[in-house]
């Protein structure tokens, strides 16, 4: 049979498993162990529901490639991603190298915001109406609010760079997929608008959360720094 590892568990009644509820976007450019991790914090700080459904790729794509109709249905799957970005109340981003958003070498370390599946959800999220989250492993969280502090230009430098055009993916024809549906949606330009809008807000929070946990930080400061930058001076003056 060829079965998702969600798709078997359901078959023998695990119950566990059941219609996603969350979904999860990231890289796959850092380990699953530390994408459990994250979500367990998420959990922990009532970001995340422990009794919902997450969906990861991982374990709900089938993965068989062996005969062609095992690939076939495997694209089939993936074909379906923005689907259940919809489908889901809303979307996790697992961002767990924040502001390496381009890849600048063959060895260097990069975030999910290089690969094109990664923009593509973020894009479906705001379609869909849904709420994105910032998820950052901590020790990543705090290097994102130290440059904060140090430099109120440092999310808008690193975000502008964010670009479905020059995103990256494993598979050629997955590019070649996504950009047949970012025209028929208006152009790069388009997206890439609507995906760095979401993404400043989902960083905004994450800022805003750590201002309001230590008022007396220069966190709160910069923040109210950046919301004006982005226009929102209702929320700048609040802090």
């Amino acid at each position: 049979a060829n079965h998702s590892i969600c798709g078997l568990e359901k078959a023998r009644g695990n119950p566990n498993v059941g219609p996603a509820t969350v979904f999860i976007s990231w890289g796959l450019l850092s380990t699953l162990v530390s994408l459990l991790d994250a979500l367990d914090r998420c959990a922990a700080d009532g970001r995340l529901d422990p009794e919902a459904f997450i969906w990861v790729c991982d374990s709900s794509i089938r993965q068989h490639e062996r005969l062609p109709s095992q690939k076939a249905a495997k694209m089939r799957d993936v074909g379906r991603l923005g689907e259940m970005v919809e489908q889901c109340s809303y979307t996790l981003l697992f961002n767990d190298v924040w502001d390496r958003t381009v890849k600048r070498s063959e060895t260097d370390t990069v975030s999910c915001l290089s690969r094109i599946w990664c923009v593509y959800e973020v894009f479906s999220t705001v379609r869909a109406g849904n709420e994105l989250v910032m998820m950052f492993p901590e020790a990543e969280r705090r290097r994102f609010l130290e440059a904060l502090v140090e430099d109120g230009s440092a999310a808008q430098d690193a975000l502008a760079l964010v670009d479905v055009e020059t995103a990256e993916s494993f598979d050629p024809a997955d590019k070649e997929r996504i950009m047949g549906e970012v025209e028929e949606v208006g152009g790069a330009a388009k997206v890439n608008e609507v995906v760095i809008a979401a993404l400043h807000d989902a960083l905004v929070k994450v800022a805003i959360q750590a201002a309001e946990d230590d008022v007396a930080s220069g966190v709160a400061l910069r923040t109210a720094l950046y919301l004006r930058d982005l226009g929102r001076l209702g929320e700048a003056r609040a802090l």
